[in-house]
C-alpha cells in the first residue's frame, strides 16, 4: 500500500554529506522529512538508537541531528504565522489572522477534506498520515488542509489533491463539494496543544473513472508517506469500531453524511 516516495529534498540535502551508514539508515527506517528524524527522540542521543547507528557514527549524527532540530523549528514557526481569512457564525470573512491567534482565541476558519473515490470499484484512495504529524501521525484518512487566507475553499481542494497525490481534478467535473460542517476540537499535541481547533470543513468528493495504481502515485512525503484502496463498507465499519489505524472524524454527523454520499456517488457511477 506505497506510493511512488522518496526522501524531502531539504532531508536530502542535509544527509548527502554524511556517512553512507548514516544516509541507510536514515532510509532503512522509513524517514522521509527532517520532521520524521526529529519525531525519533528528543536528542541524538536518544534518536540513535533507533537507526541503528554505532558509537563511531555518533559525532556525525550528532551535528546533523542539531542542524535538523533547528530547521523543525523554523517550520514550526512558519506553521504558526500562517495567515488563515476569520469567519463568523455565517461562514462569512470578517478578518485575517495567524494560526497561533486562530486556535489561541478558538476562532472560526476554513479547512478542507478531499475524499479520492473511484464508483467502478467503489473503493476510496486513503493516505497515510507522515510520522511527524503531531495529531494521528501514522493513521489513514483523506487529504486535508487549511485554505490560506484569501483563497477559496475549492481552490484550496485542487491544491492539496495535487500536492498530496498530484492528481489534477477539474472543479464541478471531478471536484464536488458535498457539504460543509462546523467540527470543533481541541488540540491535544504540537505546537498548538491545549488550544481549540474550530475548523468549518468544506468535504469534497473526487471523482475517479478508474482506479490510478499506488505505485502510479507520487507522494508528498511530509503529508502522507503511504497509500490504500479501502471499500466504503470497510471505512464505515473502521469509524464504526474506532479503528485506531484511521482517523476518525470529528463526530457522527460527519460520519454519517460522508458514508451516505460515498455509497451514493458510488451506486450512481460517479454523479453528483
Amino acid at each position: 500500500a506505497v506510493g511512488q516516495r522518496c526522501l524531502s529534498p531539504r532531508l536530502s540535502c542535509l544527509i548527502e554529506e554524511q556517512p553512507a551508514m548514516i544516509r541507510d539508515a536514515i532510509k532503512a527506517a522509513g524517514v522521509f522529512t527532517i520532521q520524521d528524524l526529529c519525531t525519533l527522540g528528543p536528542d541524538a542521543e536518544a534518536a540513535a538508537p533507533h537507526l541503528g547507528l554505532t558509537k563511531d557514527l555518533f559525532e556525525d549524527f550528532s551535528r546533523m541531528f542539531a542542524t535538523a532540530k533547528e530547521r523543525s523549528a523554523e517550520d514550526d514557526e512558519e506553521k504558526v504565522s500562517q495567515m488563515v481569512d476569520i469567519l463568523n457564525a455565517e461562514g462569512d470573512i470578517i478578518m485575517r489572522r495567524a494560526r497561533s491567534d486562530v486556535h489561541q482565541n478558538g476562532f472560526w476558519h476554513r479547512a478542507v477534506n478531499v475524499w479520492v473515490v473511484c464508483p467502478s470499484t467503489t473503493r476510496v484512495l486513503l493516505g497515510l498520515r507522515a510520522l511527524s504529524k503531531s495529531n494521528d501521525p501514522h493513521r489513514w484518512t483523506c487529504v486535508c488542509g487549511r485554505v490560506p487566507s484569501g483563497e477559496v475553499s475549492m481552490d484550496t481542494a485542487v491544491a492539496r489533491l495535487a500536492a498530496e497525490f498530484q492528481i489534477s481534478a477539474v472543479p464541478d467535473q471531478q471536484l464536488f463539494l458535498v457539504f460543509s460542517m462546523k467540527c470543533p476540537r481541541n488540540i491535544d499535541k504540537g505546537v498548538f496543544a491545549g488550544q481549540q481547533d474550530s475548523a468549518l470543513i468544506d468535504v469534497y468528493l473526487a471523482i475517479l473513472d478508474e482506479e490510478i495504481p499506488l505505485e502510479a502515485l507520487h507522494l508528498d512525503v511530509r503529508s502522507k508517506q503511504a497509500a490504500k484502496y479501502a471499500s466504503v463498507a470497510e471505512i464505515a465499519r473502521a469509524y464504526e469500531v474506532k479503528d485506531e489505524a484511521y482517523v476518525i472524524p470529528p463526530n457522527e454527523e460527519y460520519i454519517n453524511k460522508l458514508v451516505y454520499h460515498l455509497r451514493r456517488t458510488c451506486k450512481t457511477g460517479g454523479q453528483l
